[in-house]
């Protein structure tokens, strides 16, 4: 994820915060393991398609983006963090080139089949990366600020191709008693941020009061939610 967004238990609305935390080693929202809902359902995606151009919005250094480009398919991500994007590589035994323009740095690995920007999302459409066949988002439209997800929209409008498909995992829960970073976005907010133009389909529900007692105690339920999302 990048700087858009706040960090858990973070209530400033600043960036820089974000990139202190990833300095820190205080990234909680980082997982040690791929993501087992984009395992389970990376078939819809997939949709029989080979070799797909897969964009990771707020990428940090997820290691979904390693096991997507072992299935054969290229990745491009982006983050405003240089120290995730430069650990991604590290971590991962990659080579890599790092080319610095005005508006982003482009980070590519060695073969071309991942390639990660450090960047703010918004400036994302400035690379010139575009017609994705997926789009893989693991809480980034959850970590932006709500006034800020018509922006979110605009940027994957921009770069979607028209038959993309696009994973969505985030949490669902009463936002009256708590609204910040991760927040809750319920499928009728999907739906209102993405548009008319698109599908979306709940494929998973999941109760996650692990995570939901460790950001507050009062909840009662806390929902992981996974959509599909398809052009009409």
């Amino acid at each position: 994820m990048a700087a858009e967004s706040l960090a858990e238990g973070s209530s400033k609305n600043n960036p820089r915060d974000w990139l202190d935390r990833w300095g820190a080693g205080d990234t909680p929202w980082h997982k040690t393991e791929v993501n087992p809902f984009l395992i389970k359902y990376i078939h819809l995606l997939e949709n029989n398609r080979n070799n797909l151009k897969i964009f990771v919005p707020l990428c940090g250094k997820s290691l979904d983006m390693k096991w997507l480009i072992d299935r054969g398919h290229r990745v491009v991500g982006v983050d405003l963090s240089q120290l995730a994007i430069e650990s991604f590589f590290k971590e991962n035994s990659m080579e890599y080139s790092v080319e610095t323009r005005n508006d982003f740095s482009k980070y590519r690995e060695k073969s071309g089949r991942i390639t990660l920007y450090c960047c703010s999302l918004y400036d994302f459409p400035k690379t010139g990366e575009k017609d994705f066949d997926a789009v893989v988002d693991r809480g980034s439209i959850g970590a932006i600020y709500p006034e800020d997800r018509h922006r979110y929209a605009e940027v994957l409008s921009s770069v979607k191709s028209s038959d993309c498909r696009h994973f969505i995992d985030v949490f669902d829960y009463d936002d009256s008693v708590r609204h910040e970073y991760p927040y809750s976005l319920p499928m009728s907010t999907i739906v209102e941020v993405l548009g008319k133009d698109w599908n979306v389909e709940l494929l998973d529900s999941v109760q996650d009061l692990e995570t939901g007692k460790r950001l507050l105690d009062k909840f009662e339920t806390f929902a992981r939610n996974i959509f599909l999302v398809t052009h009409k």
